[in-house]
């Protein structure tokens, strides 16, 4: 019973983290496990293991004796997960430059390729991850690999509050592909800058959604 109870959650936890990734929820927006129960057909309990859950791993909040709620952030939060992002993916990019094996990077992009602008943005950005998972774990340190894995969820987050910066998932997967050329390049100054500019674009527009909304 306890198996068949777990596989239901996991399957719940799965649709709410892609709704959450989707952007199909707003920050702060509340969670409760008698609403998701209720909309996805499951038993209260089963609900609760699954917000518990993303709780853990850190999509969601949860003050004592309140709902869940959607991961808010800060402007601070993120200038502060786009300095981290920029120590380890610049790193990679220079360890890379230097004649590390890219094929793992194409093969991410081919698949990034694959993703339509009518799909849903949750598989865009699942892309975007994977790209530039590829390039971390490129620069062959496993630790390196292991601290992006850290904030990985963060930046999951953040990139579903991108989804109006990309209101065409091709405009997204045209820059990783121009990431891509500065990376095989093999010149270090010319794809730190293509990084720079892609990631300060980023932070840029995540950073003037959150002072409006705050606003």
């Amino acid at each position: 019973m306890i198996d068949d109870v777990m596989t239901v959650a996991d399957v719940v936890r799965s649709r709410l983290e892609r709704s959450l990734l989707a952007g199909d929820y707003s920050a702060g927006a509340q969670i409760k496990d008698s609403v998701i129960a209720q909309k996805l057909g499951v038993a209260r309990p089963t609900a609760r293991v699954a917000v518990q859950s993303l709780i853990a791993d850190g999509f969601l909040e949860r003050e004592t004796g309140r709902s869940a709620r959607v991961r808010r952030f800060s402007a601070q939060d993120v200038a502060d997960i786009f300095h981290v992002r920029r120590l380890i993916e610049f790193e990679a990019v220079r360890s890379v430059c230097q004649g590390a094996d890219t094929e793992p990077v194409r093969e991410s992009l081919a698949r990034f390729s694959e993703v339509r602008d009518e799909q849903d943005w949750e598989t865009a950005a699942q892309a975007d991850m994977a790209f530039h998972s590829a390039v971390v774990a490129a620069a062959g340190s496993p630790r390196l690999s292991r601290l992006f894995q850290t904030i990985s969820t963060e930046i999951r987050l953040l990139m579903a509050l991108l989804h109006p910066r990309y209101l065409q998932v091709s405009t997204l997967h045209h820059e990783h592909t121009e990431l891509l050329d500065a990376l095989v390049a093999g010149i270090p100054e010319k794809a730190l800058q293509r990084w720079a500019a892609h990631l300060n674009d980023a932070e840029a527009f995540l950073t003037s959604q959150i002072q409006e909304e705050a606003s």
